[in-house]
């Protein structure tokens, strides 16, 4: 009877700890959907090319957000534009920290206090500032600017790819129901909100392989690289060795989408894509650092990108 009593006492402390440990982590509304917060924009009239200061991104290896942004850079060419800086996860206190001391600043959020933000949730990666005079200024931390303000950089480079616009439609589809879909499944406090949100996102996968096989090319809106494939790409080359494991992505076999499978496989061959890829980073930190998700931290064994990619190009 007492075993009862203190497995039942035991349960209801997980959970309200448990709950305290989300709602660090990842915010929802009052049905336990996960819900993104906002972060900091420029006007969208800014010219970044007017920009005297030096461009620096800050980017986190294992942060689907920061690999679009990684993914401008390589295809763009723009290292002799804009310096990359690595931050690694400080696990233990769930932030960014500098690998070494970025003008006086330890942790991103001394970065933040420089350039005189307030930090309304945490302080998050990818970051886009200008730096000129020892003043920070601070452009954007929203991922959907950067990799805009990033395309618009004017470069000498020959033979890059352009980067194209798509249709706002596709993109917000994208982005609500896929990229942020499965931290909405991963992060669901409940059945029918996590119900709902697998839902929505399997719907938007094969909304989004029906667009491929409409559309002649390699991309998918057709020949022309868009931000509907920068968008993609980070959330569905992730699948295999996280959100279908981890966050319960589960509803049906990425494997099925053909089109979709196809693509991924096509945009991994381009060139430097596989350098913004950090397979080992995304399972240490996803697994270790998500803690609510998997308390006892172990990491499963998972083939290599690498093996994933070879087997899919057997099935083209």
């Amino acid at each position: 009877m007492q075993n009862k009593y203190l497995i039942k006492v035991s349960k209801n402390f997980w959970f309200w700890f448990w709950t305290k440990l989300m709602n660090g982590f990842a915010p929802s509304d009052i049905q336990g959907n996960y819900k993104r917060p906002k972060g900091i924009t420029i006007d969208n009239k800014y010219d970044i090319n007017n920009e005297n200061g030096q461009i620096y991104l800050f980017v986190g290896s294992s942060c689907p957000w920061c690999q679009r942004t990684l993914l401008i850079n390589e295809i763009k060419n723009l290292s002799k534009k804009v310096k990359v800086i690595f931050l690694k996860a400080d696990i233990e206190h769930s932030e960014w920290i500098f690998n070494k001391n970025f003008k006086g600043c330890v942790r991103l959020s001394d970065l933040y206090k420089k350039g005189n933000k307030k930090i309304i949730f945490r302080a998050t990666l990818p970051l886009l500032i200008s730096f000129a005079k020892d003043e920070v200024k601070i452009l954007s931390n929203e991922s959907s600017q950067i990799i805009k303000l990033l395309n618009s950089i004017k470069t000498s480079s020959k033979n890059i790819l352009k980067i194209e616009d798509c249709s706002q439609k596709l993109l917000d589809l994208i982005q609500n129901n896929i990229n942020d879909g499965v931290y909405k499944c991963g992060f669901a406090r409940n059945q029918s909100s996590y119900e709902k949100a697998s839902k929505n996102l399997f719907a938007a996968l094969k909304k989004v392989d029906y667009t491929m096989s409409q559309n002649k090319g390699d991309w998918i809106f057709g020949e022309e690289l868009t931000y509907a494939d920068i968008y993609l790409f980070p959330t569905l080359i992730r699948w295999e060795l996280i959100y279908s494991k981890l966050f319960k992505c589960t509803e049906e076999e990425l494997l099925d989408f053909k089109e979709i499978i196809e693509w991924r496989y096509k945009f991994f061959q381009l060139f430097n894509v596989d350098k913004t890829c950090y397979e080992n980073e995304w399972k240490k930190d996803y697994y270790k650092a998500l803690f609510p998700l998997n308390p006892n931290q172990i990491v499963p064994v998972l083939p290599s990108l690498r093996e994933i990619m070879r087997l899919e190009s057997k099935k083209i």
